[in-house]
């Protein structure tokens, strides 16, 4: 009697409550979709549905992402759509990346214009039945542009402030492109018929730019304007923008590699001031030659290489770290590529490879994007831009030269080893 009162310890304890909640767990995994879709709406909570199927897996990410914090009137759409699924026996709900585009087509399946039982699977292959059910659903002409039907399949949804599921609903009605109501900036007639060309697997700002250079004839410059600010930053004073893009295609014989730069610079001067001149948000192209402009830039990023190189003479900022993205150092052989997280860091090797990349401070600390260090052996070779959602868009070397095709190599290697993606726009020597 006394050992059955005995307090037991607290790592017993542990044990028993994880045994007891194992013994709650039901292996839904044996059921069939059409069961598994029930229970998601008939358990009293999502406290007793995650304790019986971990809230790890798979289904209860489903969960999470179609049924937590909804309407009513949002879950009566969602329950119908997630039915539908489960008697096509799909590999759609088991895919916990996709769960979010799972829920925006369910929320949305009032405005369909064909049904679920009436679509037939094209592959076993679910981001290529993702954007087949979404075209059958939403897209009645056959007309939707490709790149905002892939884009269903990418983690986020949202892009600019544009929603892309309800684009592609408001499409889907017959609507024209330019007359949605959440464009971050007009779109005329000429711009919409750019647009819908766009490739497929563009995001809406690659879309975008896609379409600006098509109507500029300066389709070519294409990927130099996404490797640069013009890619990687939100819309915002676009006609300021384009107009640095006409200054270049309009000037001849000059390297796109320093558009770029260039943008940098005016981005500097325009929003932050150089040195201790006061930022000039009214600045413009007009009455400059591309010379003085070039000459400038390089004048700016020698002024920065000698305040790097001053002893002690840090800006204040100088000291701070940050944490970093989440992504793991990489090593293989001599090759390393490391992430920068410290303005002393940042300032070494802007020194180093003779580039603005300790302008980069500020977003390297809000966890906007961050800076990574390819070296051979110790000796840098390369700077590497990696945005949050895990996409490399630029990677530059000394002078800001592209990666040699044995670099290109080894930034593969890595992407593969960290899941990283390298955007189609970053450039390859010869």
């Amino acid at each position: 009697m006394a050992n059955r009162n005995k307090p037991i310890s607290a790592e017993a304890y542990r044990w028993q409550e994880a045994g007891v909640a194992l013994a709650r767990h039901i292996d839904w995994r044996k059921w069939p979709q059409t069961k598994q879709v029930e229970y998601l709406f008939s358990c009293p909570s999502p406290h007793e549905l995650y304790a019986r199927l971990g809230v790890n897996s798979t289904l209860a990410q489903l969960y999470a992402a179609c049924l937590t914090g909804r309407t009513w009137v949002e879950e009566s759409n969602i329950k119908p759509a997630l039915r539908a699924l489960a008697a096509k026996r799909t590999g759609l709900l088991h895919r916990p990346e996709l769960a979010d585009s799972v829920a925006a087509l369910a929320v949305r399946y009032a405005h369909r214009v064909r049904e679920i039982a009436d679509w037939k699977s094209p592959s076993s292959n679910a981001y290529i039945q993702l954007t087949s059910l979404v075209r059958h659903l939403f897209d009645p002409y056959g007309n939707m542009p490709d790149w905002l039907i892939t884009a269903w399949t990418r983690p986020v949804l949202v892009e600019d402030g544009v929603s892309l599921p309800d684009l592609t609903v408001h499409l889907g009605k017959g609507h024209s492109l330019r007359s949605f109501s959440h464009l971050p900036i007009r779109i005329s007639k000429r711009l919409e018929q750019g647009l819908r060309e766009a490739p497929a697997g563009c995001t809406f700002r690659e879309a975008l730019r896609y379409a600006q250079l098509d109507t500029r004839g300066a389709l070519a410059w294409w990927s130099v304007v996404m490797e640069s600010r013009l890619g990687r930053t939100a819309l915002v004073d676009d006609a300021f923008w384009l107009s640095v893009v006409d200054f270049f295609v309009a000037a001849p014989l000059v390297d796109p590699r320093h558009f770029g730069p260039v943008c940098d610079w005016i981005h500097q001067k325009r929003s932050l001031g150089i040195g201790t001149e006061p930022a000039q948000s009214g600045f413009t192209l007009k009455g400059r030659s591309m010379a003085s402009v070039l000459a400038q830039t390089e004048q700016w990023h020698r002024s920065l290489t000698r305040e790097r190189r001053k002893g002690g003479g840090h800006a204040p900022e100088a000291s701070v770290s940050w944490v970093g993205l989440p992504v793991a150092d990489y090593q293989d052989g001599a090759v390393r590529i490391a992430q920068l997280t410290s303005c002393l860091d940042l300032l070494a090797e802007g020194n180093a490879q003779r580039n603005c990349v300790a302008t980069y401070l500020q977003s390297c600390r809000l966890g906007r994007c961050g800076i990574f260090s390819l070296t051979v052996d110790g000796t840098r070779g390369l700077t590497v831009e990696v945005t949050a959602n895990r996409t490399v868009v630029q990677v530059r070397g000394k002078y800001n030269r592209w990666m040699t095709p044995q670099e290109h190599a080894w930034i593969t290697q890595w992407l593969s080893a960290s899941r990283l993606v390298l955007s189609k726009h970053a450039g390859v020597e010869g």
